[in-house]
């Protein structure tokens, strides 16, 4: 059994104007609620003022609707459970039985069991009360997907309708709300969360992207012009490798357009033939000048030549000393091949290797990249940088997942905040490296960042998925009951780990929408739902 968090009321409402019969209550063909007839009251008897009551305890959000208790009277209680447990999603109750208790003041109990659900999310017990006065009101639900125990509370026990109808308050003036049935919440991602006093970190908030750290990634580019190998494990997209690894063997072309190992070989034995024949017309020059069979300026241009052929000796000698130093040659039936080898452990990002093909040299063949360890590359502008220049850690999502990340002094590093302002976007580059378990998070994506600046503050705060967009103002949808709902615009301050700080339009302890806004923000398209609400 899960522990009790504290109970939370948000609705218990006498309402005279809507009284208790089947057709006041309908949601609709096809899922409406069943309230049941009264039995064995007069046919000139008033009828019983409706109740509504919203409790969320032990991980169970009810909403119930009900006729005010009367002695001998049978009310039907049309209680909607909720596992609310999943902040991310709310589930009905498909599983279980409830019994609802009566403990009176004299501590007597009634208990009315509801061995079954009248259909997915709703049981319906029948409490018929035996003598009139203030008792509490409990329901405990049991069943395999969640068991708990809601206390709804004080009620009153009349002891006749006409007492019921006398007590009841009369009925306020409110703002209209947004009806949101429980069918139609059970249908959808739904949740709600309550407004709460919470520490918050100052932030700065700013686009970023997800990069390899460096030195953790490589791209391999075909050296020479060549032919890939036939008959080696082709490299392919996703394929893990060890540093070292050869990924790719290139065997040289003899149509090489002189880039090739054998056109640098024998550019270099050229360039040494010519400078062995530049020596000997150097010396010979010397004699005959000493002679005096030659003038000075033949003797100067045999130097000159001897000069460039030393020039190109050891231009030829680096180039082949660069092929043989970062490429290295193995033997096979087609002659010597170049082997492109990773030089970082990683994950293959790329590759564009078909055994059999020629390719050109500088062709991009492989990359690879180390995704488990990542930066996150923050564009802060220019006039947010100051705040940030000792940022200790950030938070930020990323497309494609429900919950935020964190990268702070326990969990990564500041790398390094720029020092020069981008003069086409006028942004500051902010980097952070942080840790990628299990890969989940990939090079390229784009984040919304939001960079602590250090400051803390305490403040009310909600979900940021409770936030929408109405036309240009933040806007929430606040619960008035399980199935309805007041659209407020608010206002917003610091937004941090997910939540965001609301300075106005929200009080503590009011319950809003986390998941499934946008479903309410749509049904409130065609303009007849008003927007605005009184605030409790």
């Amino acid at each position: 059994m899960m522990s009790r968090p504290l109970l939370l009321v948000l609705c218990l409402a006498c309402m005279p104007a809507c009284k208790w019969a089947p057709s006041d209550h309908e949601h609709g063909a096809g899922q409406g609620h069943e309230h049941g007839h009264e039995h064995g009251a007069a046919a000139n008897e008033p009828e019983r003022p409706g109740q509504s009551v919203t409790v969320y305890q032990d991980g169970l959000e009810l909403f119930m609707e009900y006729p005010s208790f009367v002695v001998g009277q049978p009310s039907p209680l049309v209680a909607h459970f909720t596992d609310a447990r999943d902040p991310n999603g709310f589930h009905v109750v498909t599983k279980g039985h409830v019994t609802a208790t009566l403990r009176y003041a004299d501590g007597a109990e009634e208990r009315f069991v509801a061995e079954k659900l009248l259909r997915d999310g709703i049981f319906k017990p029948e409490v018929r009360p035996t003598k009139a006065g203030e008792s509490t009101l409990t329901l405990r639900l049991e069943g395999e997907q969640v068991s708990g125990t809601v206390e709804v509370g004080r009620v009153v026990v009349y002891p006749t309708v006409a007492a019921a109808v006398a007590a009841a308050p009369p009925e306020e003036e409110g703002g209209a709300t947004v009806p949101f049935l429980k069918e139609q919440q059970w249908k959808t991602q739904y949740a709600t969360a309550p407004a709460e006093s919470r520490v918050l970190q100052g932030g700065v908030r700013a686009n970023g992207e997800l990069k390899p750290v460096a030195g953790q990634s490589a791209e391999l580019a075909a050296p020479v012009a060549g032919r890939v190998s036939v008959g080696d494990k082709v490299v392919h997209l996703g394929q893990r490798v060890r540093k070292g690894e050869v990924l790719v063997r290139l065997v040289p072309t003899g149509s090489a357009s002189g880039t090739d190992l054998a056109s640098v070989e024998m550019e270099a034995a050229r360039a040494k033939a010519e400078l062995g024949l530049a020596e000997r017309e150097v010396k010979r020059a010397e004699e005959l000048f000493a002679g005096k069979a030659i003038p000075e300026k033949q003797l100067d241009a045999a130097r000159v030549a001897h000069e460039v052929a030393a020039a190109r000796v050891a231009a030829s000698e680096r180039q082949l000393a660069l092929y043989r130093s970062t490429q290295r040659g193995s033997a096979g039936p087609g002659g010597t091949a170049f082997e492109l080898r990773s030089p970082v452990e990683g994950v293959v990002s790329f590759a564009d290797v078909i055994p059999g093909a020629v390719v050109e040299a500088g062709r991009l063949l492989v990359s690879v990249v180390n995704p488990e360890r990542l930066w996150l590359e923050a564009r802060v502008f220019e006039a947010d940088a100051p705040r940030v220049e000792r940022s200790p850690g950030a938070s930020f999502s990323v497309a494609g997942f429900d919950h935020e990340f964190t990268v702070d002094e326990k969990t990564g590093r500041r790398v390094a905040v720029g020092s020069v302002v981008d003069r086409a976007s006028r942004t500051v580059p902010v980097i952070f490296e942080l840790p990628n378990p299990g890969g989940v998070l990939k090079p390229g994506m784009f984040a919304k960042v939001t960079l602590y600046t250090g400051q803390t503050l305490r403040g009310v705060a909600i979900p940021e998925s409770a936030v929408v967009d109405d036309n240009g103002k933040p806007t929430v949808f606040v619960m008035e009951g399980g199935e309805s709902f007041f659209k407020r615009a608010i206002q917003v301050g610091v937004r941090s780990g997910g939540y965001v700080q609301v300075l106005e339009g929200v009080k503590e302890g009011e319950r809003v929408v986390s998941r499934g806004a946008y479903e309410l923000k749509l049904s409130t398209a065609t303009g007849a739902i008003p927007e605005h609400g009184h605030q409790h």
